[in-house]
């Protein structure tokens, strides 16, 4: 794997996590001072300095953003849409337990327990049993005045109403194209919504209601609150010069493949929780640019010569380039933390593919030399397992040493073992395969490519097949690939959000690429384990997440999916953006940061 790549999750993976961080996001490692806790090796680290004086209002942000902004509705495409921080969620992380405020929480890979977890549009939340969330609406919150724009003239910038947050949830549930319809279809099309106050709203998910955090409080990628008017008018237009918000900011420009501008939403609602802006009213910078640049050195350019402020989120620098931009800028801040594992789905639904056959599933482990992939193309900065949870949710995560024998030795490369396998599933001369991957992301490319080497000296010879990335995110929305599917996150390792649900491994969902337990109750122990779950959610997690963690150690011992390492990857931003310690997407910080313009007239010269 090159180290020269600014390092992309895929639009499906990051569509997850920055919405459900858009109004929220969370993390685990502790910070005090200017350091954190040490944790695993080259994992979840930052450098940080204690607030850092009173924040100062205007300015101008500039990100770098990756990869084109081309969906910006809120049901198109089965898929989110592309901007931060002009919708709200019912649901965020809470800031006052942040770095930023003093806290231990970085929130930076997701909140690690309903603890950290706040109202967000909703003012307060609760969850009388299972099946059932009652919703405090909050009031005082407006849709934002948007000059020159006839959907906001619609709205006119009035107060959101449960009437709202009502329809919200009903058109996601009921458009077919929203991203949560296709992803949880279970979930949506039995779920009830009714207004129960005059501020009230109760939500009623009979059916899978271990999803409805990660698909419905904590967005999902789909789930936010739009005026119910404009719904009605808009809800499935593309156009971003239609969409309206409650957000910090909105849609000033875009020009495709080449720039977003957003400006300050001037009736935000919301005010700083805590540190010496306690009490401001958000956001502070004036306006945000999103410049598109696909090529990963103008990018890296744009950081070593502070003409940007930092990568947009999740985007993040490899190590090796972060290494070298350290020397040169020294200055920089930064948070280094795990990137997802690239993994491989099999067919294991296809009777005349060999993925069905469990020797097959261990052979491909035991041919794959997870500890050469740590070392040499990683750098040694990284973890060996990191899927189907990773190291920092230990509530539900097993380290590899505390597996059993029969588990770890998966992990050990064992070239002639693999041979025997394979020879004991009938393929003693091995066989031919393909690998769908997706061309938005060249790491994923490298690590096929490195797969394919490593496979070959067992006789498994595969053919990879590089897709345009809207093809790819369609393949995986549908799971209608021919035999293996390389991509990133399709093991659950970012907990809370997807703790849960299984749906990595159950049923007719676009994350079980392997097809396990489909059809749901196909497997016996999995099955059981979501029953079982589905008794103790919103009641007692920690029972719950007992359920999780021994499941999780026979999903390991299953091989259903073929993960390689964790890497680790940089997240970097310019000395003079503030009160940012390496959370994730749009609400964790955008609202909250600011430019210190005297830091940086000293750092541009």
């Amino acid at each position: 794997m090159k180290g020269k790549r600014i390092w992309l999750a895929l639009a499906l993976v990051i569509a997850v996590v920055s919405v459900l961080a858009s109004c929220g996001g969370g993390g685990t490692t502790t910070t005090t001072g200017t350091q954190t806790t040490t944790p695993p090796p080259g994992t979840s680290t930052t450098t940080v300095e204690p607030p850092s004086g009173k924040p100062q209002y205007g300015g101008l942000l500039t990100l770098i953003q990756p990869t084109n902004i081309t969906i910006f509705g809120p049901a198109v495409s089965n898929r989110p849409a592309g901007l931060p921080n002009l919708w709200e969620q019912i649901t965020y992380p809470d800031r006052t337990r942040s770095v930023a405020a003093g806290g231990t929480v970085d929130y930076a890979d997701g909140p690690t327990s309903m603890a950290d977890v706040v109202g967000c549009l909703a003012e307060k939340f609760s969850t009388t049993d299972q099946f059932t969330w009652v919703l405090d609406i909050r009031q005082g919150v407006h849709f934002a005045k948007i000059p020159n724009s006839a959907a906001s003239a619609l709205v006119n910038g009035r107060e959101m109403t449960a009437d709202d947050v009502v329809a919200s949830i009903e058109f996601i549930r009921d458009t077919p194209s929203s991203w949560a319809r296709v992803a949880e279809p279970i979930l949506e099309s039995n779920m009830t919504v009714e207004k129960t106050g005059p501020w009230q709203v109760t939500v009623h998910t009979p059916k899978n209601p271990t999803t409805t955090y990660l698909w419905v409080m904590g967005g999902g990628g789909s789930q936010f609150v739009w005026p119910k008017e404009w719904l009605a008018k808009y809800g499935t237009s593309n156009d971003w010069r239609v969409q309206v918000g409650t957000g910090s900011y909105y849609p000033t420009d875009f020009v495709d493949n080449s720039v977003l501008q957003m400006a300050r939403n001037d009736n935000f609602w919301d005010t700083n929780p805590s540190g010496q802006g306690k009490g401001d009213q958000l956001p502070y910078i004036d306006t945000i640019k999103y410049l598109i640049v696909s090529d990963t050195s103008t990018q890296l350019s744009a950081l070593r010569t502070r003409k940007a402020e930092m990568m947009a989120w999740p985007a993040t620098v490899t190590r090796d380039d972060a290494l070298n931009l350290l020397k040169t800028n020294a200055d920089m801040k930064y948070y280094k933390m795990l990137a997802y594992p690239f993994q491989v789905g099999m067919r294991r639904d296809k009777p005349d593919l060999p993925f069905k056959d469990i020797n097959v599933r261990k052979a491909l482990m035991m041919a794959t030399d997870m500890q050469s992939i740590l070392n040499n193309v990683m750098g040694g900065e990284g973890q060996l397992l990191d899927s189907p949870a990773r190291y920092l949710y230990p509530s539900v995560y097993t380290p590899l040493d505390q597996l059993p024998d029969d588990v770890k030795e998966l992990y050990t490369y064992n070239p002639d073992k693999a041979k025997q396998l394979l020879k004991d599933a009938g393929f003693p001369n091995g066989f031919n395969t393909k690998m769908v991957i997706s061309g938005a992301s060249p790491t994923d490319s490298d690590m096929a490519q490195t797969l394919k080497d490593m496979w070959s000296r067992v006789n498994v010879n595969v053919d990879i097949q590089i897709k345009e990335a809207g093809a790819f995110m369609q393949i995986w929305a549908t799971r209608n690939y021919d035999e293996m599917m390389g991509t990133l996150n399709a093991g659950g390792n970012n907990a809370l959000f997807v703790r849960y649900s299984f749906g990595y491994f159950r049923g007719t969902n676009s994350y079980n690429i392997s097809y396990v337990n489909d059809p749901a109750g196909s497997d016996p122990i999995i099955e059981k384990a979501f029953e079982d779950e589905t008794k103790y959610i919103n009641v007692d997690f920690a029972a719950a997440d007992k359920v999780h963690k021994d499941a999780n150690v026979y999903i390991l011992s299953q091989a259903f999916l073929i993960p390689t390492p964790a890497p680790t990857v940089y997240r970097m931003w310019q000395p003079w953006l503030k009160d940012y310690y390496g959370e994730g997407a749009g609400r964790l910080w955008i609202p909250y940061i600011w430019l210190d313009q005297t830091v940086k007239a000293q750092s541009v010269k």
